[in-house]
């Protein structure tokens, strides 16, 4: 394995000169964890006065002392690889980052370079840590052993998001629900005068150059997220007919003027301009930017349009035709190395340490900080920061990216108040579980495959481009089928067959249903 991970990351080797080896804390008489994350504040993270007030109720709490190994997100790719060759000083516990496994991540974990974390979490002893869902712990399988904790996100997390007051104006009174609602939506916004000034300036649906609404899309029409499993083999989803109808559904969006004509520059920072605005009035991407929006509604005193007397505000949107597209359910992911923790006693130390640090004060110390430093308890028992921090130079700073927020708060549990707006967002991520929310199941095939590692940008883009040109009518049916061959050429072929070599391994076809399948033929 080391002379395989050595080779692999000679071009990282180079990074080290340029990183200054971490300093360990002094000898604690608690079990000690090294622990690599990921550093957003240019060396500040528990850095700051009264971080060791921080500190020490960590330590108290999860009876682990922790020598923390800060490397700067801005490198924190090739600082990966750098770690992953340097045998002799190996973190227990190592920060992946993204939101599928890196082919780097994969290879190392196929040389036996983690610990298998399925049994450790089977025990019963990490009851935080195990009720991770069991489709995103798959997408942190390697060769059958679970390598990762996952940081959890939302799996319904994206949606449709649109303004009520616009609605209202137009005569809709209730949310769409199939895609037939939504077209109406869309093309009242843009040409029945929502928002009432009597000119023809609005567009139904915001865009960018960043096209993963597109991709939400898709599932209203049947698609999978990339890849869909069809009779037994998993596809990717251009090669369906659900695509080629939500993609032609979208060009007619474009060619009648119902989305913003010159979408592919803009840029995804100014995205929710439009919407904030008054220039359209849905936003289709994750639903708590949606919140976001109504929050830019209240907080600049933005008035509806139907009622002067109120804050105009945003409705987040079930599923359209009982789909969304869904995350991975992680963004990040820690992996436990058998370098780093040597024995069993050290993972059960870093177990102990990650499933403790979801616990709900944990949670409170590294989302709020320190009571009567950076936040008070109000006399109705919510939480109440302090006014006028710099967030960037709180004693807890840098603490929340050692929490994988598995299972995060519980119900009722958050100790923020909620506002009308983050209940409506709790709601609907409520709504989006599966099978609302669709997943890709070859996420964990592709990283095994030497196709993707070689050439997944290449081939990504291709169909990207291919989408693009023919929503915005740059090519026709025939130069969209000639972009597929291409694709299918250029490495596609290969890429299937390798993932379903790997996703039929997973999946073998029992004796008895071959017997059965032949004497019907």
């Amino acid at each position: 394995m080391k002379k395989r991970f050595l080779a692999a990351s000679m071009a990282a080797a180079m990074v080290v000169g340029m990183v200054p080896v971490a300093a360990f804390a002094e000898e604690s008489e608690l079990p000690t964890i090294t622990f690599m994350v990921t550093d957003f504040q240019a060396g500040g993270s528990l850095a700051q006065e009264n971080s060791d007030k921080v500190i020490a109720a960590y330590e108290e709490y999860t009876g682990i002392h922790v020598d923390w190994v800060w490397k700067d997100n801005g490198a924190y790719a090739e600082l990966f690889a750098t770690t992953l060759m340097d045998f002799d000083n190996m973190p227990m516990i190592l920060t992946a980052t993204g939101q599928e496994m890196s082919g780097t991540v994969v290879e190392a974990a196929e040389e036996g370079a983690f610990w298998d974390l399925a049994p450790f979490l089977e025990s019963g002893d990490y009851p935080n840590l195990a009720s991770a869902e069991p489709l995103t712990m798959k997408g942190l399988t390697v060769g059958g052993e679970v390598i990762g904790i996952p940081r959890l996100r939302e799996l319904g997390r994206y949606g449709m998001s649109y303004r009520t007051d616009w609605a209202e104006a137009v005569g809709i009174t209730e949310a769409p629900d199939t895609i037939e609602e939504v077209y109406d939506m869309l093309y009242k916004f843009t040409y029945n005068d929502p928002d009432g000034n009597g000119q023809n300036d609005t567009y139904g649906m915001e865009m960018t150059k960043y096209t993963g609404p597109f991709d939400i899309i898709q599932t209203w029409f049947g698609c999978g997220k990339n890849w869909q499993e069809v009779d037994g083999e998993l596809v990717p989803v251009h090669m369906t007919a659900e695509y080629k109808e939500a993609i032609d559904w979208i060009k007619k969006l474009y060619d009648e003027g119902i989305m913003r004509p010159d979408w592919v520059t803009v840029d995804t920072s100014e995205w929710s301009n439009g919407c904030k605005t008054g220039k359209n009035g849905v936003f289709i991407d994750v639903m708590d930017s949606g919140r976001r929006i109504w929050d830019y509604f209240v907080n600049n005193e933005v008035m509806s349009v139907t009622n002067p007397e109120e804050y105009a505000s945003m409705t987040l949107l079930g599923p359209v035709n009982g789909h969304t597209m869904a995350t991975s359910g992680f963004n990040g992911f820690y992996v436990i190395t058998k370098d780093g923790a040597k024995t069993e006693e050290d993972v059960k130390n870093c177990l102990t340490f990650l499933d403790k640090m979801n616990d709900r004060e944990m949670l409170i110390l590294a989302d709020y900080g320190l009571e009567g430093i950076t936040y008070n308890w109000d006399e109705d028992g919510y939480l109440v920061r302090v006014e006028g921090l710099d967030t960037a130079t709180t004693p807890h700073v840098g603490l929340n990216q050692a929490v994988a927020y598995v299972p995060g708060y519980a119900e009722g549990e958050n100790p923020l108040k909620q506002t009308e707006r983050d209940a409506a967002l709790t709601e609907c991520y409520v709504e989006r579980t599966r099978p609302v929310a669709v997943g890709d199941p070859a996420a964990t095939y592709l990283p095994l495959s030497e196709t993707y590692a070689k050439y997944g940008s290449e081939l990504t883009t291709i169909l990207d481009d291919a989408r693009t040109q023919y929503i915005c009518g740059t090519i026709d049916e025939a130069g969209l089928q000639a972009a597929w061959d291409d694709w299918y050429e250029r490495g596609g072929a290969d890429l299937i067959a390798e993932v379903n070599a790997a996703y039929q391994a997973d999946h073998p076809v029992a004796d008895e249903e071959v017997e059965s399948e032949t004497a019907a033929e």
